[in-house]
């Protein structure tokens, strides 16, 4: 009874809670809208490279922009903004084996500040993060809003020069934010994943055109930063390696109208190597009806001297399947992936680019096959403009020795989210989310609920 009281009374304070910062960084995985047609649905290689437009926030002194049209462009064309989170995380687990319960009600988020061009060539920009708690009790921990303890903590996450070769070309070097399919920020907690390195990409054609265009990056990163931490380590370690290695990773994407084709590798000497690619092409029979057909494939292995797996060389591989259909502001999506039966599906830099990720479970076990169907729907055209819904269920299976004892497990995903068109709410967003899994493997059946609740509110404030 005592936690059913707590839950209503956080219920009831979360959207009154904006009381730290963040900013307005970079498109954020996971935080995308719900869509009202498949072309919004974007694949993990679309996040990457094609070219995303987002709502330009609320203005608080746009007085100081019109002060500075004169001044130098490096202070003339300078941003600067904050972005407000907070969050309510409430996990329960439950098994003939064990309990437990992570919980916890942080606020925070960060301030970033970034510098027009000096010299029609150089600029530079930061990112600080931060999260505090507002209930966070010491025996509930674990939820990763906070550090370890219920800490607080504040990481200068971003901090990073740019080169710009052209309009279209530019080297990036520093502490930054980048959004691939296997490294990502993975923005489901307080703060985002980051990482420090040095990397340039650019882009070929006019993709808003809908003729022929390519997007290119690649580089080299050296350190990332786990989403509730606030040190860099190695991307070897992050990945689970006793010793320090970088990550080399080049890729891009072809578009032509609707279809789009890309692929990308990453590759950390002695640790592993991790390539992907997918494909997507849409079908629009005019306002009303839409349609999308992608694929997806994901290569593993070990590479050198194997400081994964205990020294032990390994290879694993993933496939998949997705389509959607939309019609007016519905859409329904059935997805199919399946792993090799040698080994796990590695994710160690971001979220999973699978289409049968859910909220709790990855699916991604050695030899487990996965379905996925889901409904979404946008409440606009019923006069509830910024209302949006999703429900998921997932469904995956696997005898493989690689994965243990064989396992059954499913999942069901509830997301309900109101995004005001209100212009001093812009860039507001305030959202639910439940989801329950259930495990069945080695005569164990485990179960686990989960309630997140997340209010966000950008702002510029020139």
């Amino acid at each position: 009874m005592r936690r059913h009281r707590r839950f209503a009374a956080i219920m009831g304070l979360i959207a009154a809670s904006g009381v730290a910062t963040e900013a307005h960084a970079q498109n954020a995985n996971r935080n995308d809208p719900v869509p009202a047609k498949p072309d919004q649905s974007l694949t993990a290689i679309e996040r990457g490279f094609a070219v995303i437009p987002t709502a330009e926030p609320l203005t608080l002194f746009p007085q100081i922009r019109e002060q500075l049209k004169d001044a130098p462009a490096f202070l003339r064309d300078s941003k600067a903004g904050i972005n407000v989170r907070s969050y309510y995380r409430d996990n329960v687990t439950n098994a003939a084996t064990g309990a437990g319960w992570n919980e916890a009600w942080a606020a925070g988020g960060s301030v970033a500040f970034e510098t027009g061009r000096l010299f029609d060539l150089i600029s530079g920009g930061m990112v600080l993060y931060t999260s505090f708690p507002v209930y966070a009790p010491l025996d509930h921990d674990g939820t990763g809003l906070l550090k370890p303890g219920q800490q607080q903590y504040g990481v200068l996450g971003q901090l990073y020069g740019k080169v710009h070769i052209t309009n279209d070309h530019e080297i990036i070097a520093g502490r930054y934010l980048y959004d691939t399919p296997f490294m990502n920020p993975h923005d489901n907690r307080m703060s985002p994943k980051t990482f420090y390195g040095y990397t340039i990409h650019g882009s070929f054609g006019d993709e808003a055109s809908g003729g022929p265009a390519l997007r290119y990056g690649g580089g080299y990163i050296a350190a990332m930063k786990e989403r509730n931490s606030t040190e860099f380590i190695s991307m070897s370690r992050s990945a689970g390696a006793s010793e320090d290695r970088g990550t080399g990773v080049f890729g891009g994407m072809f578009s032509w109208g609707p279809a789009r084709i890309g692929a990308i590798d990453y590759y950390t000497q002695d640790t592993i190597n991790i390539f992907y690619t997918e494909g997507k092409v849409g079908l629009n029979r005019g306002a009303d009806f839409e349609a999308a057909l992608s694929g997806q494939f994901a290569a593993q292995n070990s590479t050198g001297t194997n400081l994964l797996n205990g020294g032990n060389p390994f290879v694993t591989n993933e496939f998949g399947v997705m389509g959607q259909l939309g019609f007016y502001n519905a859409i329904l999506t059935a997805a199919y992936t399946v792993v090799n039966p040698g080994f796990t599906l590695q994710t160690p830099w971001g979220a999973s680019p699978t289409y049968t990720d859910a909220q709790i479970q990855g699916f991604n076990r050695a030899g487990e096959g996965a379905l996925m169907v889901g409904l979404s729907y946008v409440f606009t055209s019923l006069g509830l403009p910024g209302v949006g819904a999703s429900v998921q269920y997932f469904r995956g299976w696997t005898g493989a020795p690689a994965a243990g004892p064989p396992v059954l497990e499913d999942e069901w995903n509830f997301n309900l989210e109101w995004r005001p068109s209100w212009e001093p709410l812009k860039n507001f967003w305030l959202r639910a989310r439940y989801g329950k899994a259930n495990i069945d493997q080695n005569n164990v059946h485990t179960t686990v609920d989960e309630v997140r609740l997340i209010l966000n509110y950008g702002i510029k404030l020139y």
